[in-house]
């Protein structure tokens, strides 16, 4: 409503008029595409890295020396300023642009943004590497309770680490590059692809436990549940389809059969309440989302920060 309003106005205020000004210039020039662009020097490449790590260091370093109430609003305000760029992209009224697109003037920076925010994802891989890593080296070093565990992390990671990068120097299926690949394969189809499928499979046991616990028709409720799973689970498969293939097909009794008794459980009965439950998720996601981008969400690090 404010974006709406504001656009509706013969000018926008001078803050917001100037600030619109200077990004409308940084687009045209091509700032900003340039900035969050691939380099292909890779001497430019080590300069951007290393004054990146410089950059990054005495952020740390300051953050580490400031209140925490300015850290608290320091969190709060980017919070709300990266909340407020996609919903200007997504609710700012649109025009034809000089491009000939359909947009306002954020749509030029949603790339550049998009990009830095991979770029941002693809540093919290690599800090939360860093923090498995001292855990686990903590723990391997002074022989806690489970470092053999660690160990196993240790040679796992590194293992498969030098094995995939190896692997990916090239396609070739002779020397080395073709080895590590075979190795690869095995170690990443051969065993972490099974375990996945015993660790799924020992699933099937507590599902059945559970099955046995709400299955015990001690309430109408439960009576309920346990018909329509026994009716669902006979309608899809062919011993249920066999017991009641004695009623023709194009008769008024056709809708007993299991397989159709089964089908309209699907459609009509659980199909809409999935659907409510999903509903319901959507709106409590979209409750939380405003939470977290107002800062009302109070977390672990605002209860330490005061």
């Amino acid at each position: 409503m404010l974006c709406i309003f504001l656009r509706s106005q013969k000018g926008f205020p001078h803050p917001a008029a100037k600030l619109i000004t200077i990004l409308n210039e940084l687009q045209g020039a091509g700032e900003l595409e340039y900035l969050f662009s691939p380099l292909d020097n890779t001497r430019d490449f080590i300069i951007v890295v290393l004054a990146m790590i410089v950059f990054f260091i005495i952020v740390l370093r300051l953050l580490n020396h400031l209140p925490p109430v300015w850290k608290k609003w320091m969190t709060i305000i980017c919070t709300f300023l990266a909340g407020l760029f996609f919903i200007f992209e997504y609710f700012w009224p649109t025009h034809k642009m000089e491009d000939g697109n359909i947009g306002n003037w954020v749509t030029p920076m949603q790339e550049p943004v998009s990009n830095f925010v991979i770029n941002v994802t693809i540093w919290m891989i690599f800090l939360g590497v860093i923090s498995l890593c001292y855990v686990h080296g903590k723990r391997l070093f002074s022989r806690l309770p489970g470092w053999h565990n660690s160990l196993a992390f240790f040679l796992a990671f590194i293992g498969m680490t030098v094995v995939g990068l190896v692997s990916e120097l090239g396609k070739a299926d002779n020397g080395i590059t073709g080895t590590m690949s075979v190795i690869y394969d095995s170690l990443y189809t051969g065993l972490l692809v099974n375990l996945d499928s015993a660790m799924f499979a020992l699933l099937a046991f507590y599902i059945a436990s559970a099955s046995y616990r709400a299955f015990r028709v001690r309430t109408v409720e439960a009576a309920l549940l346990m018909i329509s799973a026994l009716v669902i689970m006979l309608g899809l498969v062919s011993f249920g389809i066999a017991a009641t293939s004695f009623i023709p097909v194009d008769s008024h009794f056709a809708v007993f059969r299991l397989e159709q008794l089964s089908t309209w459980l699907m459609q009509y009965i659980n199909m809409p309440a999935q659907r409510a439950v999903t509903i319901g998720v959507m709106v409590g996601s979209l409750a939380m989302a405003m939470r977290l981008w107002l800062s009302l969400e109070r977390g672990a690090f605002f209860s330490q920060e005061g």
